[in-house]
C-alpha cells in the first residue's frame, strides 16, 4: 500500500507474520507518537492487513498516529491458539526496541490503541482484556492504552453462530461446500493473508450458513469457545478493560448488533470507561465507505493521547 512499510515481524511455523505501519511527516524523537493498531476482519477464516479503509490512513496525518496494521494466520489451518501466538507477537513486536529502532525512535510505547473491524475488533478486545491468552497456554500481551472495536464479534457461542442459516441474508442463496473446499481443510497450507478477490472470501458466510465458526477455530484444541468470550469475562470480574470506543450499525446481519451490546453492558456494570455508538440503519463494513471518517472514534483516541 502506498505510504507503507512492511515488516516481517514473526515467523511461526514457518509462516511469516507481517505489518505494514505508516508514520506522520511530523513525527520526531522529540515529538513521539502514538500508535494505532489495526486488524482486519472477516472471522478470522479470511483477509489482509492491507485493507485498510480510507478512514485510518487520512488519520496518520490529520490525528498524528503511527498506523500499523497487521495480519495473522487464518483457521482453519491455524486454530485459535496459533492465531492468539500471532497477535500476541504483534504487541510484543510494537512493544519492543526493534520497533522503536524501526521506526527511528518517533512512536510512544506508551500509547497503543488497539481496533479492528468485526473479527478484528474481537482482536483488539482479547488484547485489551486479556481473554483467551491463558487458555492458549500464552501469556497476555501488555495492556493497550485504549481500545476500539468496530461492529466486533465478541461471543461465537451466540445464536447468531450456532444457527444455520439456510440461506444467509445477505447471499441469498446457498453456498455449496465445493466453492470453500479448498480452505476448509485443516491440513492445507497455513496462510496468513488472502487477496480480496480469492474464492476463500466467502468463507465468511459459509461459516454462517453451516454455523461451523467453534469447529473452525477450536477442533482439536479441547479449548471451549467461552474461554474467548469477551462480555461473560467481564462481568465475572475477571477481567479489565481499558477505556473503550465501540462503534455498530443497528441493521448488521453480518455480525448482530448485540455482540456489543452485551460488552458494553458488561463493561458499564462494572463502571469501566465506554463510549457507545450506534449507527442507526448502517450495517456491517460501512467505514469502507470514505464519507464515514469516524470522527467520533478519532476524537475518544485524540482525548486519550494528549
Amino acid at each position: 500500500m502506498t505510504g507503507f512499510k512492511t515488516v516481517t515481524f514473526a515467523k511461526h511455523e514457518g509462516v511469516d507474520i507481517k505489518l505494514d505501519y505508516m508514520l506522520p511527516a511530523a513525527a520526531t524523537p522529540g515529538s513521539k507518537v502514538p500508535i494505532l493498531l489495526w486488524f482486519h476482519g472477516g472471522g478470522l477464516l479470511m483477509g489482509t492487513r492491507t485493507c485498510a479503509w480510507s478512514h485510518l490512513v487520512n488519520a496518520v496525518e490529520k490525528h498524528n498516529l503511527c498506523l500499523v496494521t497487521a495480519d495473522y494466520r487464518l483457521a482453519p489451518q491455524t486454530r485459535m491458539p496459533g492465531i492468539m501466538l500471532d497477535v500476541k507477537a504483534v504487541m510484543d513486536y510494537l512493544n519492543s526496541p526493534d520497533f522503536l529502532v524501526e521506526t527511528g525512535g518517533v512512536v510512544d510505547q506508551q500509547k497503543i490503541i488497539v481496533s479492528g473491524g468485526s473479527a478484528g475488533g474481537w482482536l483488539a478486545l482479547l488484547i485489551a482484556t486479556g481473554v483467551g491468552f491463558e487458555a492458549c497456554g500464552l501469556m497476555a500481551p501488555p495492556k493497550p492504552l485504549a481500545v476500539a472495536p468496530l461492529y466486533p464479534i465478541t461471543d461465537i457461542e451466540a445464536h447468531f453462530f450456532t444457527s444455520k442459516q439456510y440461506p444467509v441474508s445477505y447471499v441469498k442463496q446457498m453456498i455449496p461446500e465445493s466453492a470453500v473446499a479448498p480452505f476448509l481443510d485443516p491440513n492445507a497450507p497455513q496462510s496468513s493473508e488472502c487477496a480480496l478477490t480469492s474464492p476463500r472470501m466467502k468463507m465468511y458466510p459459509y461459516m454462517v450458513q453451516e454455523a461451523i465458526e467453534q469447529q473452525l477455530l477450536l477442533e482439536g484444541t479441547s479449548i471451549p469457545a467461552s474461554a474467548f468470550s469477551i462480555a461473560p469475562a467481564v462481568a465475572a470480574g475477571q477481567c479489565s478493560m481499558p477505556p473503550m470506543y465501540i462503534v455498530h450499525g443497528t441493521i448488521d446481519d453480518k455480525v448482530p448488533i448485540s455482540q456489543s451490546e452485551d460488552v458494553v453492558k458488561a463493561c458499564q456494570a462494572r463502571g469501566f470507561e465506554v463510549e457507545f455508538e450506534v449507527l442507526e440503519g448502517v450495517d456491517h463494513l460501512f467505514d469502507m465507505d470514505p464519507k464515514y471518517q469516524l470522527e467520533n472514534m478519532y476524537a475518544f483516541i485524540d482525548k486519550l493521547v494528549k
